[in-house]
């Protein structure tokens, strides 16, 4: 009987190469293991470090932080990830950015802040000027108003008398000899970016043509565009681009405009345009018949530091027929004579989407889904002035979502878009 059987070499090399294989698998299923941990605290602290940049941003709005300047912040949190946030204007609107930051990790988002609507803000607010206001023809309120302490009554235009049973369909409360507040930031800002010139930016100014073509990311730095009367015609702008003129600027309806601001003494954006921007004039803004201004545009003229025009008929905010604007439209000027001409008018069957913020006359004709902030209205009717009466227009609180952004005032701040 044999006690011992020869082994062939070959089944030991076999045997050798199957544990040689079996290792090799078990070093691959730990190596995966291990990167799959790593992949996933990898993951796990980029989503930490984009949910950081936008905490920062949310924080920020809360802040009291000086334009221009970067900041970093403290929100508590002792994991390594630093945040910074800078803060400067874009138009009338706030712009902040955020970049967050974990050893090569880093993430930046922009957003465009605007002011945040009150809890339970009124339809309507008309300055007390002593004076009843007059409400005629198909005018319309809906929602909460603050009027002067001598109320409103009905009245008629022309043999267009009120037409409806209530005068307002909701709670009327006074007012008070004072407009309501907007941020003293914002209006300095406005200030600075009307009346100071190119001094200082060259260096990125864009060669004007009127059927230019350019797209800038507001991660980059603002490109502008300067003249002295400007007219587009074609091509597109869209993003961190400024333009400013000297004496004024037309926009054609075959333009793409998006995100950008004009800054002039007259402004003129022509019938059947299509965009959003930001129009800030010195003394005119004439939008068309039936364009259409998407969220979140903004009309903004400042004469706050100019004398009254006793020559001057024209409205200095005319909106036309048909056009319907989504975000601002106001007309900041304190002075004291009595106007018998609106500073802005909205014409019939156009609509404001937003808010109407007017330091002086407002003749609303159209419709306005939001609220109207005004010193006074007035109505022009065949060749006759009606001192603070509302003709024809309508006014509804219930038109104006709660995320809506626009005027900064002292109701807190809120995300109006984020930027790209």
């Amino acid at each position: 009987m044999k006690l011992h059987k020869k082994i062939r070499a070959g089944a030991l090399q076999f045997v050798l190469f199957i544990g040689a294989v079996i290792a090799v698998l078990l070093m691959t299923f730990v190596l995966l293991h291990h990167t799959q941990g790593l992949f996933d605290k990898k993951t796990s602290k980029v989503v930490e470090v984009i949910k950081r940049a936008d905490m920062g941003i949310r924080y920020a709005m809360g802040e009291d932080f000086q334009n221009n300047s970067s900041t970093t912040l403290n929100l508590g949190m002792d994991d390594g990830i630093e945040v910074t946030v800078s803060k400067s204007y874009w138009g009338i609107f706030e712009r902040y950015t955020a970049l967050s930051r974990f050893k090569k990790i880093e993430f930046s988002k922009i957003a465009l802040i605007g002011g945040q609507l009150e809890q339970n803000f009124p339809a309507l607010y008309v300055k007390d000027n002593d004076r009843p206001i007059i409400i005629a023809g198909s005018a319309k309120i809906i929602g909460t108003v603050l009027l002067p302490k001598q109320g409103i009554r009905p009245g008629g235009i022309s043999g267009r008398f009120y037409q409806y049973e209530a005068l307002v369909y909701g709670q009327v409360k006074e007012s008070v000899k004072t407009m309501p507040y907007l941020d003293s930031g914002f209006r300095s800002q406005l200030k600075q970016l009307l009346l100071n010139d190119q001094i200082g930016i060259q260096g990125n100014e864009l060669r004007y043509k009127p059927d230019l073509r350019a797209i800038n990311s507001f991660e980059s730095p603002t490109q502008y565009i300067f003249g002295d009367v400007l007219r587009f015609s074609e091509g597109e702008l869209r993003g961190n681009i400024l333009v400013k003129a000297s004496s004024s600027i037309s926009i054609g309806k075959g333009c793409n405009i998006k995100d950008v601001v004009f800054m002039a003494p007259k402004i003129i954006v022509e019938e059947g345009f299509k965009g959003s921007l930001q129009a800030l004039a010195l003394d005119e803004i004439q939008i068309g018949k039936k364009a259409y201004l998407e969220y979140p545009s903004a009309l903004m003229v400042d004469r706050d530091d100019k004398p009254y025009e006793k020559s001057r008929k024209a409205p200095n905010i005319l909106i036309g027929e048909g056009t319907t604007i989504n975000g601002v439209v106001g007309y900041l000027g304190n002075h004291q004579e009595n106007v018998f001409y609106p500073q802005i008018s909205v014409a019939e069957g156009a609509s404001i989407r937003g808010e109407i913020y007017c330091e002086k006359s407002l003749e609303l004709k159209g419709n306005v889904l939001g609220k109207v902030t005004t010193d006074s209205f007035i109505a022009m009717e065949n060749g006759s002035i009606y001192q603070n009466h509302l003709f024809n227009g309508h006014i509804d609180v219930n038109g104006l979502p709660e995320e809506y952004g626009g005027l900064l005032s002292n109701a807190g701040k809120t995300v109006v878009k984020w930027l790209y």
